[in-house]
């Protein structure tokens, strides 16, 4: 096996790492979302974009690495009350009014267009058609670097580490605090949470809030290591529920699923495009194949961690 095909391959795991984190970011914010709610929320993937351009903002009004702290926290804050006001103006009205979750899906597809489409407006019609694609200025830098193909960035370690904290940070709080019990209780069954003194309305802003922070987060760090676009999170959207999916909304679960996904689409891509001249711009069958197998064999999710997940009533 020649050297370039090893470091090739090093390469093609060490970004598989990478975007396989970032995947698993973005689901657990999904996850959490629709263990609470029982919405599976396709606008999701827009508190990604609007995280990415809000931290934007927040990197190019102060230059240097100065900047990225803002960034992040501009980034996480604005998706965060952009996913609480969906809810608050779309989803919870028809809760209240016994909407199923098909019916809320369908919703969530209206809102998910809303926010990509008015985001897109907003660029080409105000601010200017230059600012279609956008990314931080302040990029990732190189740690290491094996054979001159394959490098292990900031960004790197940046995602990896943040996806291995936040699913643990989620699992302790659901597991091992009053609010995770409240969420729990809330999401299976809200009336008998409401009359044992629970404000499941409070469960729920908060669920909301910490989703979107989660989305942000993950628009932040997508910004900092790539290009986006007002279509960035819609692209990536039958990964991140490909990976909550496989994953069973248990949050390590996510985790584990979210890598293995990033990995397998790297390095697939990868192999394919140097011996069958395939790209990676096929890359997403792999998402597509992975969720169609595990709806019809495994509908409750392949690396599913029964302790970790919140039951359906």
């Amino acid at each position: 096996m020649s050297s370039t095909v090893v470091y090739g391959t090093l390469g093609a795991i060490f970004n598989g790492l990478l975007v396989g984190s970032l995947y698993s970011m973005m689901a657990l914010g999904l996850s959490l979302i629709y263990r609470v709610t029982k919405i599976p929320n396709f606008a999701y993937a827009e508190y990604i974009t609007y995280g990415s351009y809000f931290a934007y903002v927040a990197a190019v009004s102060i230059p240097g690495s100065k900047g990225l702290i803002p960034a992040l926290l501009l980034g996480l804050i604005s998706a965060a009350l952009i996913a609480l006001a969906s809810d608050e103006l779309g989803f919870k009205p028809l809760w209240k009014k016994g909407a199923t979750p098909l019916q809320l899906l369908v919703a969530s597809i209206g809102v998910g267009l809303i926010l990509r489409y008015g985001l897109l407006g907003l660029i080409v019609l105000v601010i200017g058609s230059r600012y279609l694609e956008i990314a931080t200025p302040q990029r990732s830098s190189t740690i290491f670097t094996l054979g001159g193909l394959a490098s292990f960035t900031t960004a790197h370690a940046l995602a990896i580490s943040t996806a291995i904290l936040l699913a643990a940070g989620l699992w302790f709080l659901f597991t091992r605090t009053k609010i995770g019990k409240g969420m729990r209780a809330t999401a299976s069954n809200p009336t008998l949470a409401r009359i044992s003194g629970i404000n499941i309305y409070a469960m729920r802003r908060l669920a909301w809030l910490l989703a979107g922070g989660l989305a942000g987060f993950s628009g932040f760090v997508y910004a900092y290591y790539n290009v986006v676009n007002p279509e960035s999170g819609w692209l990536m959207l039958l990964w991140i529920f490909a990976a909550a999916i496989m994953g069973g909304f248990t949050f390590f679960g996510v985790m584990i699923a979210g890598v293995i996904l990033g990995l397998a689409q790297h390095v697939i891509s990868f192999y394919g495009d140097l011996y069958l001249g395939v790209g990676a711009k096929y890359s997403p069958v792999i998402a597509l194949v992975t969720l169609v197998l595990v709806l019809l064999f495994r509908p409750e999710g392949v690396i599913r961690m029964e302790a970790l997940a919140v039951r359906r009533a």
